[in-house]
């Protein structure tokens, strides 16, 4: 074997000395990766930080495996516990017969002075997440304790009502973090897959399935049905005694959910609890959950932190108006900061809003200085990911929504008797479609066709593979509007528009077939392959869509399983935000690949760019040629890929060592 000589024409590169650096003179070079970008005169970083050294990371795949790490952190919490997320169920399943309030419950009452801070996005009406019955659980919760421990803050969306708060991450006593993908909320709690609704003690919404129409009616809770006296309700001239039936009855309503909640025998009502209406685990099947989270300690640690605290502070400090709502006091940023104890550089990444950034600023603006431009961290970070990879690109995410240009369906081309047949409700609308109306924008597609279009053009071949896992289709039901145009915008994205991946790799073979069939000289390829793409139009039909299985590998999920007798399957659900570069860079987190989540305008992301200073070499393609790897990629690559192989693991030994050969 050769070892291939690294780019000595960079003009920004990360250099490591094997072992040690004064008993050797080996080093490895690699791209610049790291995202910084400034704004003004001065040069003021707009980036959210910098990268740091000195991490210990942790990568689970799926629920089951990060939620009992969770688990053993919150019993060794000593100080504070913050969680932030879209989505924050009090009654979440993290194990087998432990929910969220338990085990926070079971973390204040063993160490006095814990103090538990949870910020979900404060959702409106159209999208039930559950974040007021978060709210008024933990507010009894502390009812219960006879002090104040939890502290609620539901978190209003700082780039306008259509957008979110998406941000998921934990920290414990400000030294251990997690993040990644993974709510602590419903149906989250999964391992290797499996359709049994009811396995491992779920419950509740836990038995969760939102592509099919729970069936089975059973006793719910929902704490929105306890009484509160509306504020402003009683005046002083009003008679003492009304006022002490409706203190008597807001009492009886606390101590209500105390005794519900601690009795572990309702779980939260997706309706009234009149009518709450659950999976049969008997005949439907559980949708399986696909997702990572990465635990941290070190430096990074101390930014994620920092997100937290600002976040929180960037809301009004509310005493609350009874006793089904917590207060929300101020919060510091430690000034000790963490140490370094591992072989990981991160960079912590945000997708922020302007509004956002200035509100920071406004109530802290001596960690936050006045911000100029929206963060999109994430998008920039993609650009570098894509840009600079050599061997192969590993994409595993919820959507992949890109601009394509022109639709290959017209706008005034009849519908399908399918497609007149699905009706918009009004949230549908108000909720889900409107923010995507315009077409997309971010270029996500272009970068990757224009990765490939150098491997295409390239003097010297080299493989290059990009692979791109996603679920059958968005989570929801197929009779819902905003999922079928979800369905239409990714298939726009990757195969049918005219700008489409797909098509702009067709774009480049064609334009590579008409310099060999004129047999314009190699030295003169530059020049003349710009005016070919202007003339391609729609030429690019003629190559087929298979040739593009050279360059790009796309799946889905699915499981299979027999419940009662009958055979059933559902899809698994990639619920993923991953991006793997190379066996050498890892971008894990919560943004999505669509406008909403990498434009910056729009919801808050949070995701971490690892890049492992531990490495080796080895043959990525199978030429012969060994190039350098970064251990925790390779690592959380080859892990990844044979979780979701299962049993054709074994026989995909070669693809798991070699992701960039041309048979993989």
């Amino acid at each position: 074997m050769v070892s291939l000589k690294l780019d000595d024409g960079m003009n920004r590169c990360s250099v490591y000395f094997d072992d040690k650096s004064e008993e050797s003179y080996t080093a490895t070079a690699t791209h610049n990766h790291w995202v910084h970008y400034t704004s003004g005169p001065e040069r003021q970083s707009e980036n959210f930080a910098e990268y740091t050294e000195g991490n210990v990371v942790q990568a689970f795949l799926g629920g089951k495996e990060y939620f009992s790490a969770l688990l053993a952190a919150f019993k060794q919490a000593k100080k504070c516990i913050f969680i932030t997320g879209w989505q924050v169920n009090w009654d979440a399943q993290l194990a087998e017969g432990i929910r969220l309030v338990d085990t926070l419950l079971e973390s204040v009452q063993t160490t006095s002075g814990l103090q538990v801070y949870i910020m979900p996005w404060e959702n409106p009406a159209q999208v039930e997440t559950y974040a007021a019955a978060t709210e008024r659980v933990f507010a009894a919760m502390n009812t219960h304790l006879g002090r104040q421990a939890f502290y609620v803050q539901r978190a209003g969306s700082k780039s306008g009502v259509m957008f979110s708060h998406h941000q998921k991450c934990v920290i414990v006593d400000e030294k251990l973090a997690f993040v990644g993908g993974i709510d602590l909320a419903y149906g989250r709690y999964d391992d290797h897959y499996g359709l049994q609704a009811n396995a491992d003690g779920r419950q509740g919404i836990n038995m969760y399935n939102s592509c099919i129409p729970p069936i089975v009616h059973r006793p719910g809770y929902d704490p929105m049905n306890e009484y509160v006296i509306p504020v402003g309700k009683y005046s002083q001239e009003q008679l003492q005694g009304e006022i002490k039936r409706a203190e008597k009855r807001q009492t009886d309503s606390v101590q209500h959910i105390i005794d519900t909640v601690l009795k572990h025998e309702l779980w939260q009502s997706q309706g009234s609890s009149k009518d709450s209406v659950y999976l049969d685990p008997t005949i439907q099947p559980r949708m399986p959950w696909q997702d990572y989270q990465v635990q941290i300690e070190g430096p990074a640690v101390d930014d994620l932190v920092r997100n937290f605290v600002l976040r929180w502070n960037s809301y009004s400090h509310r005493w609350p108006d009874n006793p089904l709502q917590t207060r929300v006091p101020e919060l510091d940023i430690p000034a000790v900061p963490s140490i370094k104890k591992g072989s990981c550089q991160i960079q912590l990444l945000r997708s922020a809003s302007l509004s956002m950034r200035l509100d920071e600023h406004k109530n802290m603006p001596e960690i936050a200085p006045k911000a100029r431009l929206k963060q999109d961290d994430i998008l920039r970070s993609l650009h570098l990911l894509i840009s600079k990879a050599e061997h192969y690109i590993y994409i595993e995410n919820q959507f992949f929504v890109s601009a394509f240009e022109k639709s290959s369906i017209g706008e005034n081309e009849p519908l399908s008797p399918v497609a007149k047949s699905i009706t918009p409700t009004l949230s549908a609308w108000a909720t889900r479609l409107l923010p995507d109306d315009e077409m997309p924008q971010n270029p996500v597609a272009e970068w990757l066709g224009d990765r490939i279009k150098r491997a295409i053009f390239s003097h010297v071949a080299q493989p290059f593979h990009v692979y791109i896992v996603l679920p059958v289709y968005p989570e929801g039901r197929l009779d819902d509007p905003a999922i079928v145009a979800q369905i239409h915008l990714t298939r726009q994205s990757l195969v049918f528009g005219s700008h489409s991946l797909l098509n702009r790799i067709r774009r480049s073979l064609w334009v590579k077939q008409q310099l060999e069939v004129q047999a314009v000289p190699r030295k003169e390829w530059s020049r003349k392959i710009e005016k070919l793409e202007e003339l391609c139009g729609t030429e690019y039909t003629s190559i087929p869509l298979e040739v593009c299985d050279q360059y790009v590998t796309l799946l889905n999920l699915r499981d299979h399983d027999e419940l009662n007798g009958m055979a059933v399957t559902e899809q698994i659900y990639v619920h993923s935000k991953l991006t793997i570069v190379d066996d050498r860079y890892v971008l894990v987190g919560s943004a999505n690949i669509n406008d909403r989540s990498l434009l910056g305008d729009r919801d808050s992301e949070l995701a971490v760019l690892i890049s492992d200073t531990e490495h080796g070499y080895t043959d990525l393609d199978g030429s012969g040629t060994t190039v350098p790897y970064r251990n925790f990629a390779r690592k959380l690559r080859q892990k990844a890929w044979r979780k979701w192989l299962g049993s054709a693991a074994g026989e995909c030994a070669e693809a798991l060592d070699k992701p960039a050969l041309k048979a993989s």
